[in-house]
């Protein structure tokens, strides 16, 4: 036996056929002399610099705000150099976003060393929440692949997304300044969340709406030609680039090797259902299994009744809702996990892809009309 708790185990399939949670908070994590030692929720710039976080980290905070997230979390990890911090340093930082703080995005801007790297992948897998990873500002396309083909098969990889090329926006009093892209995609994702209702979706391209477009931005600090493009999208590094003037997130990839998390969404949709039907159950703690199968009837419902919404917004795929998830309350609860007090449920559900590619094939004739 162990504590009363919840247990969401959330496995991923490829597709075939409530109450949304916060899940566009960032968590914004650094090393430096002065900042918070606990986490910190900052609604502004300000309140990152009145939280004695450096110039340059708050005005990351306001940049995620700005391009969308509702809320960021700042830590500071301690470290005894902080232009050289240890995996285990920002592992210790990292342990105290506990599960408590919720769901969210969660980066270490501008910082493209292997240990920030395998730390905030060891997160994702631990905690379950989405990380950002960023590349120098002016990083060679074959630096980033290979960085991510050596995360491609690391536990937590299927939440990780690397996010290439950082944004110029002008900066206060004139000038400009060089936003990393892991702060921008964290507020894209979040701007994307409150739209659709959902995590399953790509804060990317245009859309006919903006969808990935950086609000202020003005040019982006690197270009990759189209080979380059190719082989970072095969890697798994999504890419923010200059069309037609505008700095746009022009990808949504995980680092990951798994077919079945080939798009950071579904990452993304996974962490979503673990802190949402987590959340949703917490009231069925405590209460009584009854013989006549009532409690698992409730349950039942709950869930169906959460994973409804989700395909309504698009979220799950199907042209039912019978196609797009299901719920089983009752084959998995058995007399043995009955008497060991324990509640059970099984559910399936078909996640839906975005579009990757458009391909269109027009037929030309001349002057002989078109066949009806």
């Amino acid at each position: 036996m162990s504590r009363p708790q919840i247990i969401v185990n959330v496995k991923a399939a490829l597709q075939r056929r409530g109450v949304t949670t916060d899940t566009g908070r960032a968590f914004l994590v650094y090393a430096g002399a002065t900042g918070p030692a606990a986490p910190a929720r900052c609604l502004s710039a300000a309140d990152a610099l009145a939280a004695s976080v450096p110039a340059a980290q708050a005005a990351y905070v306001g940049d995620a705000l700005t391009q969308g997230a509702p809320e960021v979390w700042v830590l500071r990890a301690t470290a005894v150099d902080a232009g050289a911090v240890t995996e285990s340093e920002w592992d210790a930082a990292l342990a105290k976003l506990t599960a408590d703080y919720g769901p969210g995005q969660v980066l270490i801007p501008g910082v493209s060393t292997s240990a920030a790297y395998e730390a905030l992948l060891t997160h994702a897998n631990a905690s379950g929440r989405c990380v950002l990873l960023d590349g120098a500002s002016n990083a060679a396309a074959s630096a980033l692949t290979t960085a991510a083909a050596g995360l491609a098969a690391a536990a937590g990889a299927q939440r990780a997304g690397m996010i290439a090329g950082w944004v110029t926006v002008p900066a206060t009093g004139g000038g400009t300044r060089n936003v990393p892209g892991s702060v921008i995609a964290a507020g894209l994702a979040a701007r994307g969340d409150g739209r659709v209702g959902h995590t399953n979706h790509a804060p990317a391209f245009d859309q006919g709406l903006g969808a990935g477009v950086a609000i202020g931005g003005t040019a982006v600090t690197v270009a990759y030609t189209d080979a380059e493009l190719d082989s970072l999208s095969d890697a798994g590094v999504s890419v923010i680039r200059d069309v037609r003037g505008v700095p746009t997130l022009y990808d949504w990839k995980s680092v990951s090797d798994d077919p079945n998390f080939r798009q950071l969404n579904w990452g993304r949709m996974h962490m979503e259902l673990s802190f949402g039907i987590s959340s949703l159950v917490e009231k069925f703690l405590g209460r009584q299994i009854d013989g006549r199968g009532a409690l698992f009837a409730e349950l039942e419902g709950v869930l169906r009744g959460y994973f409804l919404p989700l395909w309504q917004a698009n979220a799950l795929y199907g042209a039912e809702p019978g196609d797009a998830f299901d719920v089983d309350t009752f084959s998995p609860n058995t007399p043995t996990t009955i008497k060991a007090g324990e509640l059970h449920a099984l559910a399936e559900v078909s996640l839906s892809p975005y579009t990757e590619k458009v391909v269109i094939d027009v037929t030309t004739s001349v002057a002989e009309g078109v066949a009806a």
